[in-house]
């Protein structure tokens, strides 16, 4: 388990609840990120030999080892397929490109649609505004997630130091992956209102990985795991990881 930049390993949520199928589950604390931040241990070298260190570790206790990756760490899970014998990944919102320039015109196109269903499907000027209140209840959480953790994480760490060595890490992954083709069997999972991640990331992916698939979701953004939408990506992930085996009814958060 591979968390993003910036974060920590608690990206993934109740996905941690699910994976009792497996006889070891190993989250990486990627360099500086982790416990008390020091982002002075986050460089290129130090995260590659976490992540390969890690890998390896699990690869001569087991037969088979899946890796699942979130955002930096889906990009991270992609250089470890070119590298390594990995049996299945799961990349969630991978940044292997970055910073996505369409997003304002997919959220408002998402949100406005949601609106306009919303206020047809009422009469009068109360039970439309009530309509249209109760269609964006859901997606609250949402929409504030991602400013919760820039302003917790994202704007205290980052710094031009910082995010050349993410952008350097970013770079080489892609590199690997584009000249080695890896054969993994690949899970891509990105949301069409990720703020940070354009879809020519899944593109990139699905053109170097000759076993790979694509799920795109209209309605969550880039910290899918973290909202309240993450019953549906965890059942996609553990379908993938199963091999359609997972029959665990997973329930939306309270």
């Amino acid at each position: 388990m591979i968390h993003g930049y910036l974060t920590t390993t608690e990206d993934f949520g109740r996905l941690y609840d699910y994976l009792g199928c497996y006889d070891e589950v190993c989250p990486v604390e990627i360099p500086g990120h982790n416990g008390k931040v020091d982002m002075r241990k986050f460089t290129v070298e130090s995260t590659q030999t976490t992540v390969m260190n890690a890998f390896d570790a699990l690869a001569s206790k087991h037969e088979q080892v899946d890796v699942v990756g979130f955002s930096m760490g889906g990009a991270l899970a992609s250089w470890l397929c070119a590298l390594r014998k990995v049996h299945r990944a799961v990349l969630i919102s991978p940044a292997n490109k970055f910073l996505n320039p369409a997003l304002p015109i997919e959220a408002l196109k998402f949100y406005g649609k949601l609106t306009e269903n919303a206020y047809k499907s009422a009469d009068g000027v109360m039970s439309r505004r009530d309509a249209v209140k109760k269609a964006w209840a859901p997606y609250e959480e949402n929409m504030s997630v991602a400013g919760k953790i820039a302003m917790q994480r994202t704007f205290r760490y980052m710094t031009p130091r910082n995010l050349h060595v993410f952008d350097e890490l970013m770079k080489q992954a892609d590199e690997w992956v584009q000249s080695t083709d890896p054969q993994t069997p690949v899970l891509i999972l990105w949301g069409k209102l990720d703020e940070l991640v354009p879809q020519k990331s899944s593109e990139f992916l699905l053109k170097h990985f000759s076993n790979a698939q694509v799920k795109i979701y209209p309605d969550v953004g880039h910290a899918m795991l973290y909202t309240n939408r993450d019953h549906v990506i965890i059942k996609d992930a553990m379908d993938f990881l199963t091999e359609g085996a997972f029959d665990v009814e997973v329930p939306p958060r309270a």
